[in-house]
């Protein structure tokens, strides 16, 4: 995994390591939110084919964020619509960018609490006091497997805490704060090959209960050596904000 051009983002330099990514799908049963920080749901979203950027936001939104509170048994779910990303996507008529390959942690333990205020603040959502917040990440793929750039994870329990720098980011209008990773040979990372429209990762960004926030560090990496003929890879994600009160 190596860098690439981030408009909004001062990396800190980078190097290039071999690492070995292991299939999750073996140990899909296995895996858990609170301990690797990761998992792979099976549940479809209607709006996968929906060629216009915009109106595939807001389907997404409007499909996921019941699920995500229920999924959770949450008390309120806060989304930002500027936070469902669509990536590589050719055939559409807008696309926020590249896949990122560089492996990073988008929220850091301060960054996350701050962040969810001011969507709060930006989606018009009064401000109430709550017992527990996780940032909840889902990535769907929408273009037809195998994927050239599908996304990796790494096991949260083989993440130390100097495994990461923090750096400056800039999320739309918004300065914020994410961590990249440094290599450690006892990380362990995964991924899901063939991604298909009836599935998606569900991932942890942020949890305030501090022995359930597992580092689900992430990033793509090229499988064409593994799959000469991969199709592009197009991709929907969000975030979105769980509360409890």
């Amino acid at each position: 995994m190596a860098a690439n051009p981030v408009r909004h983002c001062v990396l800190p330099p980078m190097v290039r390591h071999n690492v070995t990514i292991r299939n999750a799908r073996p140990i899909t049963h296995e895996l858990s939110l609170d301990r690797e920080g990761f998992t792979l749901i099976q549940r479809k979203v209607s709006c996968v084919s929906e060629r216009d950027p915009n109106v595939l936001q807001d389907r997404y939104l409007k499909e996921m964020v019941p699920f995500i509170q229920s999924y959770f048994n949450a008390s309120w779910v806060v989304a930002r619509r500027k936070s469902i990303l669509v990536r590589g996507a050719s055939g559409r008529s807008r696309s926020d960018g590249e896949p990122i390959v560089w492996a990073h942690l988008d929220f850091t333990p301060v960054a996350g609490p701050m962040l969810a205020a001011l969507v709060d603040q930006s989606e018009g959502v009064p401000t109430r006091p709550y017992s527990r917040l996780i940032i909840a990440q889902t990535w769907h793929a929408l273009s037809p497997p195998p994927q050239d750039f599908p996304l990796a994870f790494c096991d949260g329990a083989s993440v130390r805490d100097t495994d990461s720098v923090v750096v400056n980011y800039r999320f739309f209008d918004t300065t914020t704060k994410l961590s990249v990773m440094h290599f450690n040979p006892a990380q362990r990372w995964y991924y899901f090959p063939d991604m298909a429209a009836d599935e998606f990762i569900l991932f942890k960004g942020y949890d305030s209960e501090v022995s359930c926030n597992a580092k689900a560090a992430h990033a793509a990496f090229d499988n064409r050596r593994a799959y000469p003929n991969a199709k592009p890879r197009e991709s929907i994600e969000g975030r979105f904000f769980v509360y409890y009160a």
